[in-house]
């Protein structure tokens, strides 16, 4: 099968993205081989507050030599003329091949001025699934590259006839790097893939571009951004810009899960860690091993800690000169002052953060000479989640995912233990939609181990997989098998899933917790990006609140 690229399209099926570039892309991807890289632009092709969002073509494929095909697809009713294809929009008509050549010289221009030098041989085919040629003759137009009334199956057999798989060149890397720049995709820290396997995703919004364009040297920001505002994207693509300029970056998370998934997707060259992490390794790398055990019980362990890693001298081999910090909300004022000891004089600092997902009641960083930017656009939540969540929930953010998803389900339970039965309907049930055991996430608003569910190993003929507590060699955390996540929603912020079910939902009563139960709740809801599932509680009063908003 040929490598998709970005590689989620059947998450985006199932959100209800455009159905004939994803009919098109499913087939390449069938029909190619695995020496040909499709890159798409299918999650372009809905329209947000009347700005269609198209990379350079609608599918590039590329062979193993570099080599390319620009390939336009155009749907429905084309009109045969003397001229050439030509297609309608509105009051505007188009001459198709010479729109699909613009693309093939745009593209040729725009390498030839990132590289300094020629560009690999780039071809073009027009795909008009819906439309059979009359015009055999017309003027301009070479029937040879226009694959009209066929399947994505004839389509992909023209590939091959004009694209050889090829051999991998000295130019192979360039192109693709220049291509997932044209498409705008990134490596997708939230996917669950194979070992040294990479799935990449569209980056989204402009907060990336906006972050790029700050002159400030050095550097000093402070993001505010709303779930699925793109703050990890941008996480993920400072540091690999700061590698890009030979620099040292360092990138800091509070949970560890999220700190495991970036640090699996990024380049090497830096240090990727938690705040926690930092701190152990170093006085480790000093031979001052810290007694775990002591953690839970005496409460000034921590700080015990930070004024070690004070009265200790850095060396070179652990100062950076970019430090990014990710779930800055969660960070303990001082712990800035800590970071910065390694780093040099002169570097570049970007803090992101969510003051509305804050669960641990720590308070505000204070951050002296840091200029803010705040993105309230969320790009995760599809439509019909998002609705909810601001009936529900009264949260504020734009929500600019035109994507509908399937929606919001509200069980409720008496006891807790009923939760249980709850989840043999539901799981089984998102399995039969369409989802991948391991697109679906448990969510407790509980610790991950002291839910009813925290022991709950399968869940009908799946297994479900729990944090054991333990971590291997290599610091990654010991998993139980099981291809469903249990996860806290502490230890779940930053990430994302295409079906959450949060469980657990019993707000308490207190008025002065229940900011923070909002705070839970957002957070919670706002990691799902097609599907929602919420276990509450039938006699609290939230439970109604849920119901009503539906």
């Amino acid at each position: 099968m040929a490598y998709i690229i970005p590689s989620d399209i059947s998450a985006a099926a199932l959100a209800g993205a455009h159905g004939p570039e994803l009919e098109t892309l499913a087939g390449l991807k069938t029909a190619l081989s695995s020496d040909y890289t499709v890159y798409h632009g299918v999650h372009w092709s809905y329209d947000y507050r009347g700005q269609i969002r198209f990379g350079e073509a609608d599918f590039v494929v590329v062979n193993q030599a570099g080599e390319m095909v620009v390939i336009e697809q155009k749907n429905g009713r084309l009109e045969d003329t003397a001229e050439g294809l030509i297609k309608v929009y509105g009051n505007t008509r188009k001459d198709v091949q010479s729109q699909v050549r613009r693309s093939v010289e745009n593209i040729r221009e725009k390498m030839r001025a990132a590289s300094g030098s020629p560009p690999p041989s780039i071809d073009y085919l027009i795909y008009c699934p819906d439309h059979r040629l009359v015009r055999l003759n017309a003027v301009g137009l070479d029937v040879s590259r226009i694959v009209s009334g066929a399947t994505p199956a004839d389509l992909a057999g023209r590939i091959r006839q004009i694209l050889p798989p090829g051999s991998k060149g000295g130019a192979t890397e360039n192109v693709h790097a220049f291509l997932r720049d044209a498409f705008q995709v990134v490596a997708d820290v939230h996917a669950h893939v194979k070992a040294h396997e990479r799935s990449y995703t569209r980056l989204i919004g402009g907060i990336a571009d906006i972050v790029d364009s700050i002159e400030m040297a050095p550097l000093r920001l402070r993001l505010r951004g709303a779930p699925g505002s793109g703050k990890t994207v941008v996480a993920h693509r400072l540091y690999e810009r700061a590698l890009a300029r030979g620099r040292r970056p360092l990138m800091v998370c509070f949970n560890h899960p999220l700190a495991e998934r970036l640090a699996a997707s990024v380049s090497p060259g830096g240090r990727v860690t938690t705040w926690h992490g930092l701190c152990v390794n170093f006085l480790a790398e000093r031979g001052l091993k810290p007694n775990f055990e002591d953690a839970a019980r005496n409460r000034s362990f921590w700080p015990d800690l930070a004024e070690l890693i004070i009265a200790e001298p850095v060396p070179d081999a652990w100062r950076f000169d970019t430090l990014i910090v990710d779930e800055g909300q969660d960070f303990e004022p001082g712990w800035i002052d800590i970071l910065h000891l390694f780093l040099t004089d002169a570097a570049d600092i970007v803090w992101l953060e969510d003051p509305a997902q804050e669960l641990r009641g720590i308070g505000r960083n204070e951050l002296p000479g840091f200029v803010g930017l705040s993105v309230r656009t969320n790009y995760r939540t599809p439509q019909s989640i998002a609705r909810f969540v601001k009936r529900a929930l009264g949260a504020d953010f734009v929500a600019a995912n035109d994507l509908p998803g399937l929606g919001v389900g509200v069980s409720t339970y008496g006891l807790e233990d009923e939760q249980a039965v709850h989840l043999s309907r539901i799981v089984p049930a998102l399995v039969r939609q369409g989802f991948a055991p391991d697109q679906i996430v448990i969510v407790t608003l509980k610790g991950a181990t002291t839910s009813v569910l925290s022991q709950m190993t399968r869940i009908g003929t799946h297994e479900v997989s729990h944090f054991t507590g333990a971590y291997g060699d290599d610091g990654r955390q010991v998993r139980s098998r099981g291809l469903i996540r249990f996860e806290s929603v502490q230890r779940f912020k930053g990430q994302q899933a295409p079906a959450v079910i949060v469980v657990d939902v019993n707000p308490a009563s207190d008025p002065n917790k229940a900011e923070r139960h909002l705070r839970q709740l957002f957070s919670a809801f706002t990691r799902a990006t097609i599907r929602l599932e919420i276990l509450a509680q039938k006699d609290n009063p939230m439970t109604a609140r849920l119901l009503g908003s539906l």
